[in-house]
């Protein structure tokens, strides 16, 4: 059998697969299975679940991106962010896998503590992800994955106001046994071995498992900036890989109307080389510190340089003296039942337990004297139930659920250093190396009721409505103590308890709220849908953790997105070519806008508004050649992002003398900015224009097929934080991969040569502005090159 171009969508439903009512609404009789001829390449027929049921996402009236198992293994895809360069409007936020920030149309929260729930919601196998802690990670033997843009509140819930990623795994549903077996190395030692496989065990019921391991050296390198003047560096590069990750799932049929899945997911990271920076963007000023802007934001002009001398560094560099780590490890029990219980009815159950730990420490201030140090361990519980019925009639399409979420949430958080100099001056009028060590403890349950209904008015126009109410019952404890043995006792400096003294009801969260979707859809013709949409996003509270918070800054407030979409998706060129557009604007009703204010995380509200548009093409002119072209715009305004406030920082050079805004108190400086909010701010990693793109090309020679794809992104100017200084601006970039794939007809047997960043280009992923004590970024990596081996066997 010849192995299809890599981009089709193979394994997933065909359209005439589609329920008859769904062929209805497209305004035909569904077609004879020999009457419909398959498309090929990239127009291969994909389902999504968006709608919680399987549909051809030609028909789902929503911005969807998809991609099967077989366009990630073209893509070279193997961890959750890789799919960002071929999504419009999706960016990623991320300096180590400790924590993931996805940024979909501008909307995200790049934060950097643990207790806060993203705005983009992120489900595996049909399971919520609460956790920023738990979405990064190896994704293998993968079924598809979907990019929803927009709220999608109703079916998915309160986090879900900027839209959704969903990561479906291939389930143990095949009869005949099957799998494969894979291994690569690549640049900077990178070696992965990745397998899965599956088949039935006994009459009705069937096993899959499937594992990945992954090990890489670091791409930014410890250097050392004086080492006479004892000024070393750590001796560990960043940006290493050292983890596993495995699952085995069961399939049951309960006689001939339920089945039942199983799954069982654990996934470790070991020690990984993480927790550094390199100095990036910092005017140096006479006494040592950063240029710096009216709101106290660095404005630094110049590029990666060493913190210490100032001289020109590389972005794949740095000096910092403490070793950072990573030690993480996720377990996931999860039953499914899906119960046909008549003709047209079926009940759903989702069950799911996750249990995550973490525990971190990084270097913050990418420079060989202690700056700023970061600590913080993370213990994560959640159980989530799931209950859902659905039908169908020749004129309608519902479902209706019910859905409940528990989470329990330990951490602790150690900050030392420049960030906490104040409060020990405040106490003591002196410091030596302050630390803030904090804990809390955050108690969340959640339910909601939901339902959505497809009206078919005609047999070409269709009215969607959609309703969620859902309830939130959060309480914090709280507690900061100030430890500085060599100068004073250990001292209370901050708790949940004296907060209620000061603003009764700080600590708790009763927050009850709806989210709404009305779609009408039209359908011309069978290859032309259009839709016009409005639908209402919710996003519940939480609270700032850090040394300079008080009682009436600790808890921010919930936020509210109105979005009004309209798209179309259209069928071209006798079936071979797509052309899929949406244009949106949003607005947001207290905005969560995190900045760091004073050293510390800190997430405000505020209004905001958002308008935009993306444009995807998908081309197969003939079974030889596929296209995938891609393009958003989007401008964004925030009202108001509170400032970095007041700042301390050592004094780098003695005698140095006082920069504007700063005194000298006792060796340490303290600035004091005169501007508190900045107004009219973009959205972090929103840029105004953007583009990806994907060509291939496969031919015959011997005996198999060799197919050579070139595919990257294109992104204009952005702003990597919310509070927009100039040091944290990324300039326009372009990254390009290739690559060059033999598969082997009768065998199956791939071998892929690939090139990541084939020109070579220095962007950053992450980027924090500390003020007067600089900037500090990490670099995305730079050129990558390397081998995969892919071995199928049984039924490919």
């Amino acid at each position: 059998m010849r192995l299809r171009p890599l981009l089709t969508c193979c394994g997933l439903l065909s359209a005439a697969a589609l329920p008859a009512a769904a062929s209805a609404q497209a305004g035909q009789d569904p077609p004879a299975e020999a009457e419909r001829e398959e498309p090929s390449g990239v127009l291969g027929n994909i389902i999504v679940t968006a709608n919680k049921r399987d549909e051809n996402v030609q028909d789902v009236p929503i911005s969807i991106s998809a991609f099967s198992g077989d366009q990630l293994t073209a893509l070279g895809v193997t961890d959750t962010t890789g799919i960002t360069q071929q999504v419009p409007g999706l960016q990623v936020n991320q300096w180590s896998p400790n924590l993931t920030i996805f940024n979909l149309r501008g909307v995200s929260q790049n934060n950097f503590t643990d207790n806060l729930e993203a705005p983009v919601a992120v489900y595996f196998d049909n399971a919520y992800m609460g956790s920023i802690n738990g979405i990064s990670g190896q994704i293998y033997d993968i079924e598809r994955v979907e990019v929803l843009r927009g709220p999608q509140g109703t079916l998915f819930g309160r986090n879900a106001t900027g839209g959704l990623i969903h990561y479906l795994s291939r389930r143990a549903d095949d009869d005949d046994w099957n799998g494969y077996a894979e291994g690569s190395y690549g640049r900077f030692d990178n070696m992965a071995l990745e397998g899965a496989i599956g088949g039935a065990v006994a009459p009705g019921v069937r096993v899959r498992a499937a594992g990945r391991y992954e090990t890489a050296d670091g791409y930014v390198r410890s250097r050392d900036t004086d080492a006479a003047a004892g000024l070393v560096g750590s001796g560990q590069d960043l940006g290493g890989r050292d983890g596993w990750a495995g699952r085995i799932t069961a399939q049951a049929d309960l006689g001939s109307t339920a089945t039942i899945d199983l799954w069982y997911k654990h996934a470790e990271d070991n020690d990984v080389a993480t927790g550094g920076y390199v100095f990036d963007n910092c005017d140096f000023l006479a006494n040592g510190y950063c240029s710096v802007d009216e709101y106290g934001l660095g404005n630094g002009s110049g590029g990666v340089i060493n913190g210490i001398t100032g001289e020109p560094a590389s972005p794949f560099e740095h000096f910092g003296e403490r070793r950072g780590f990573l030690d993480r490890s996720v377990e996931i029990y999860q039953a499914d039942l899906t119960w046909d219980i008549a003709d047209q009815l079926t009940l759903t159950s989702i069950t799911n337990y996750t249990d995550l730990e973490k525990s971190y420490g990084e270097d913050g201030d990418a420079i060989p004297v202690l700056v700023i140090n970061f600590d913080t361990t993370n213990n994560y519980r959640q159980f989530s139930q799931e209950l859902r019925l659905s039908g169908e009639s020749s004129l309608l399409r519902w479902q209706a659920g019910l859905y409940y979420l528990d989470i329990d949430m330990d951490g602790t958080i150690a900050l030392q250093g420049a960030p906490v100099l104040g409060v020990a001056l405040d106490a003591n009028g002196d410091a030596v190396n302050p630390t803030v060590l904090q804990s809390y403890a955050i108690r969340s349950k959640n339910w909601s009721v939901f339902g959505q209904a497809d009206w078919l008015l005609t047999d070409r126009l269709t009215l969607t409505t959609g309703l969620r109410y859902s309830q939130d019952d959060k309480s914090m404890d709280y507690l900061a103590i100030l430890t500085d043995p060599e100068v004073a006792p250990d001292a209370t400096i901050a708790s949940s308890s004296a907060f209620e003294t000061v603003v009764p009801g700080v600590n708790d969260i009763d927050y009850g709220d709806w989210a709404a979707r009305v779609v009408l859809s039209y359908e011309p013709n069978p290859d032309l849908l259009v839709f016009a949409s409005w639908n209402r996003g919710i996003k519940g509270g939480n609270w700032s953790l850090g040394a300079d918070v008080v009682a009436e800054n600790f808890k921010h407030g919930e936020e509210t997105l109105n979005s009004f979409e309209a798209g179309f998706k259209s069928t071209l060129a006798n079936g071979m070519l797509r052309l899929n557009g949406t244009l949106f604007h949003y607005i947001f009703d207290d905005y969560q806008a995190f900045a760091l204010t004073g050293g510390v995380p800190f997430v405000t509200n505020s209004d905001a508004r958002a308008t935009g548009a993306e444009l995807e093409l998908f081309w197969s002119p003939s079974p030889r050649f596929d296209a995938i072209l891609g393009g958003a715009w989007e401008t964004s305004s925030v009202d108001q992002v509170r400032g970095p406030g007041e700042q301390f920082g050592p004094e780098f050079f003695p005698g140095a003398p006082d920069a504007e805004y700063c005194t000298n108190q006792g060796g340490f400086f303290f600035c004091d900015y005169p501007e508190d909010f900045i107004t009219d701010a973009e959205f972090p990693n929103a840029p105004q224009f953007s583009f990806n793109y994907l060509l291939r090309y496969n031919v015959d020679v011997a005996a198999g097929n060799a197919a050579f794809q070139v595919d990257g992104a294109w992104f204009d100017d952005q702003y990597l934080e919310v509070t927009n200084g100039r040091s944290s601006l990324q300039r326009a970039y372009n990254v390009t991969n290739a690559s060059l794939m033999y598969t082997h007809d009768d065998s199956g047997v791939s071998l892929q040569g690939w090139v990541r960043n084939v020109f070579d280009q220095e962007y950053r992923s992450y980027t924090l502005n500390l003020g007067i004590l600089g900037t500090t970024s990490f670099f995305a990596p730079p050129r990558t090159y390397g081998l995969t081996l892919r071995v199928p066997f049984g039924d490919r």
